[in-house]
């Protein structure tokens, strides 16, 4: 394979060429022909795109030539016309023509052309009012027709439009000065706006800094008025008013005295007719009419003095207008807040506030902060403590209702109590869980009636209300003021206690003023709920006891987190508790006084042949005694077993203790609850007929509790059950004359019994053993205890061993737990 051929261009001479052989030579000969052509090709090309450029440079050189010629031509000319003597000649003429044609002309082209600048400034000021144009221009324009109609009404003969059109002015006045107490009521308004306005403003009215700036701060304090009035809107108008206030300190500062100063000095540095603003107006044709206008109208400034207002006295009219127009605010507030009855609404609004005015602080130069703090504070926490006290005084109105439930008692009404069993609970559905019947349940197990329940939905209510207050104050506890106030910076010397004062201290003054109020409400509801038992008829003392018993069980188990009092209704409730004791007892205890007078006429014990034992001793109460216990446990259920607290329990047993006691007594009358009463035993023929019924029933009973205990046995048995019957009934008796505590006949007592059988008295201890055991109280002394004491001297006069007394009380105390279970409510 042949080398590749050269570059013949790298080659430095050609005689380097003839180096290599003929083949390589011959190569670089086509190479170096090729080349040639195309740079033929280049150069051909490249020629021709400069000879068209040189084409188009010649032109343009020709056009070049004639236009310098042209205008050496124009030169020339100018140069001849612009002679000296030329131009003498012509002034001089213009002069002349002036004197003797124009000068006739000019008064009345004057007078054209301030006429019609005149009308034509009310439709300018109109026209910026609609399409809410520069309130400066109109006041410019304002200030430009005043003078026009004073120079025009100065004429020997005015116009006779000219009163209408000052009247139209007057009033695009009134509608300009509206117009720039709007702006300064708008809180949209920048702070160039602004000081437009207050431009516009001292055009108008020819006012100094001084009345400009008063004039802003009476405008905002209105705006302040205004809203903070009858007519403000919610807590909007409040937090509106209170934004007015910190951006007229805001504004007061800033554009005031500096900004407002160079602004005016602006403003009269240059002539109205020579403002851009008021020369570029089409309606005005200034350029038409400028000329024929007076001098003294076209080169009018405004005289206004920029530097009277000082920045100390800026300072000080502001610290005035501050104490007055938070003072306003404030006292609008109270009387916005007045009406706020909901806690979250006002707890909301304060935090608006405090929000709004801690973050723009830092602008309250001059004045005390830290006082306008505690003025704000002192607003809310008066509000909340009123609303304390008046969501504390809606607890009277359980008392109210109470009242008035006993007032208008009604037997068999009031104290209706629907049965567990009746068919509106059984026929319930258990849908959604069964929580409707669990709620029915709840309501008829604690005998909610209508009466009951109207007590329990005001407490309900009243608790509700208490909790919104609680809630409230908790929120003022978490609340966090340090992020708002640490967004524009720290101040050391003014709000370094903020957190304190917001969340420490205002939380703490209302939590000690709602437990001292709800203490005071709740010491007046004990007071009226005391004094209604005695204000009342209570001719259904136990019902009515019973219903006051529910309302304190309703009040006691329900109450708010600031009120938490074990001692609630302990003056009352006891004296309850011993009146439905005393309802519960009477009438068990009036037929037990009947049956123990039966049992002390009787000729025999009936319960005798129940005996076991050796020696043989009862092993089970009289049938009175437990007929007694029936009576009494029916007679708790029919008060309600709601009502029967452990409390209530042990203060009937006290009552039962003190009642039947003497009733148990050798030779005495029977006692009814303590007091004698002989009429119990002398009852009427029905009475006496019942308790003969009574007496079979305890015989037959007598007699079943025999056969079950003896069951099936042989004759001979049931021949030696004949003949010890037989035995007692042929026992020698003492002659009876008389019942054993005496016969009642008349109301009289006829005479002394005679000694009670020794049986008789056996018998009588095991009853007061058992009934000692069913009214055992765990609080009451053993020496307190009537019953102990009946059994301790009735032990004397038995005549029987210290063991049989023992197995008698261990008998009566074991009967007693297996029966106690009959008698729930007093077990």
């Amino acid at each position: 394979m042949a080398a590749e051929a050269p570059d013949p261009k790298t080659f430095g001479s050609w005689e380097e060429a003839f180096q290599y052989p003929i083949p390589a030579v011959r190569s670089m000969g086509k190479q170096l022909r090729r080349d040639i052509d195309s740079n033929r090709e280049k150069l051909r090309t490249l020629v021709g795109a400069s000879y068209r450029d040189l084409l188009g440079t010649a032109e343009s050189i020709i056009e070049m030539g004639s236009q310098m010629h042209d205008v050496e031509t124009y030169m020339a000319e100018i140069g001849k016309r612009c002679d000296t003597r030329v131009l003498d000649k012509k002034h001089s003429n213009l002069r002349v023509w002036t004197e003797e044609v124009g000068a006739p002309n000019r008064a009345r082209y004057s007078l054209a052309s301030q006429l019609a600048v005149f009308r034509s400034c009310p439709c300018v000021i109109s026209r910026l009012f609609k399409c809410g144009g520069s309130v400066l221009l109109a006041a410019k324009v304002l200030v430009i027709s005043r003078l026009l109609h004073t120079k025009l009404s100065q004429r020997p003969n005015p116009p006779p439009y000219l009163d209408s059109l000052r009247n139209r002015l007057a009033s695009l006045r009134r509608r300009l000065l509206g117009r720039i107490d709007r702006q300064f009521k708008s809180l949209e308004l920048s702070r160039d706006v602004l000081v437009e306005a207050m431009c516009a403003f001292s055009l108008a009215t020819s006012s100094s800094p001084k009345d400009i700036i008063r004039h802003y701060h009476h405008i905002r304090l209105e705006a302040i008025s205004e809203n903070m009035g009858q007519g403000g809107d919610g807590h909007d108008s409040v937090l509106l008013a209170l934004r007015i206030y910190v951006k007229t300190l805001k504004d007061t500062q800033a554009v005031i005295p500096t900004q407002l100063g160079h602004a005016l000095e602006i403003l009269k540095s240059v002539s109205l007719f020579k403002s851009q603003d008021v020369y570029s107006l089409i309606e005005l044709n200034l350029d038409v009419h400028e000329r024929w206008i007076d001098d003294d109208i076209r080169t009018f400034t405004p005289y206004i003095r920029h530097d009277d207002l000082s920045k100390a006295e800026a300072e000080r009219s502001l610290k005035q207008w501050a104490k007055s127009a938070f003072g306003s605010f404030l006292a609008g507030l109270r009387n916005r807040i007045q009406d706020v009855e909901d806690p979250g609404r006002l707890i909301d609004l304060r935090r608006q506030v405090f929000e709004l005015w801690l973050s723009n602080h830092q602008h309250s130069t001059g004045f005390d902060s830290a006082e306008t703090l505690d003025g704000l504070r002192d607003v809310f926490n008066l509000q909340s403590t009123r609303l304390i006290q008046s969501r504390a005084s809606k607890l009277e109105r359980v008392g109210l209702i109470a009242k008035d439930v006993l007032q208008n008692w009604q037997p068999g009404v009031s104290d209706l109590i629907p049965s567990l069993w009746d068919s509106s609970m059984t026929s319930m559905e258990f849908g959604n869980g069964g929580k409707p019947f669990r709620e029915r349940l709840a309501t008829r197990f604690t005998s909610k009636n209508e009466h009951l329940n109207r007590v329990s939905l005001e407490y309900v209510s009243f608790l509700e209300s208490v909790a919104n207050l609680e809630e409230m104050i908790q929120k003022l506890r978490e609340a966090r003021w340090a992020d708002i106030v640490d967004e524009v910076g720290n101040e050391d010397d003014l709000l370094d206690n903020k957190q304190v004062l917001l969340s420490e201290d205002d939380p703490r003054l209302l939590q000690e003023e709602l437990n001292n109020v709800l203490h005071e409400a709740y010491a007046e509801l004990q007071v009226m709920l005391y004094k209604l038992p005695d204000k009342s008829e209570m001719t259904n003392s136990g019902p009515q006891a019973a219903y006051l018993i529910r309302v304190w069980r309703e009040l006691r188990q329900h109450l708010p987190k600031s009120y938490q009092n074990a001692e609630l209704g302990k003056n009352s409730i006891p004296s309850l508790q011993h009146t439905i004791a005393d309802e519960a007892l009477r009438a068990p205890l009036e037929r037990c006084s009947k049956r123990i007078g039966k049992m002390s006429n009787a000729k025999r014990l009936q319960a005798r042949p129940l005996w076991e034992g050796d020696p043989e001793l009862p092993v089970l109460p009289s049938t009175w005694t437990y007929r007694f216990l029936v009576d009494l446990a029916s007679s708790m259920n029919a008060c309600g077993s709601d009502v029967w607290s452990p409390q209530a329990v042990d203060a009937l047993k006290r009552e039962l203790i003190l009642s039947i006691a003497p009733m148990l007594k050798v030779r005495q009358a029977v006692q009814v609850n303590g007091h004698r009463d002989r009429n119990l035993l002398d009852g009427e023929d029905k009475e006496e007929e019942e308790l003969e019924e009574e007496a079979k029933k305890d015989e037959e009973e007598i007699q079943e509790r025999v056969r079950e205990e003896n069951g099936e046995v042989d004759c001979e048995g049931v021949g030696a059950v004949e003949e010890k019957e037989e035995e007692h009934r042929k026992k020698p008796e003492n002659p009876v004359e008389e019942p054993l505590n005496g016969t009642m006949s008349n109301g009289h007592v006829e005479s002394e019994p005679e000694e009670e059988p020794e049986t008789g008295k056996i018998q009588r201890f095991f009853d007061i053993a058992y009934l000692t055991n069913a009214s055992a109280v765990k609080d009451m002394d053993v020496e307190d205890n009537q019953l102990v004491s009946l059994q301790s001297s009735l032990a004397q006069d038995l005549a029987l061993e210290p063991k049989s007394m023992e197995r008698m009380r261990k008998d009566a105390a074991e009967y007693w737990k297996r029966t106690s279970l009959l008698f729930a409510l007093l077990a």
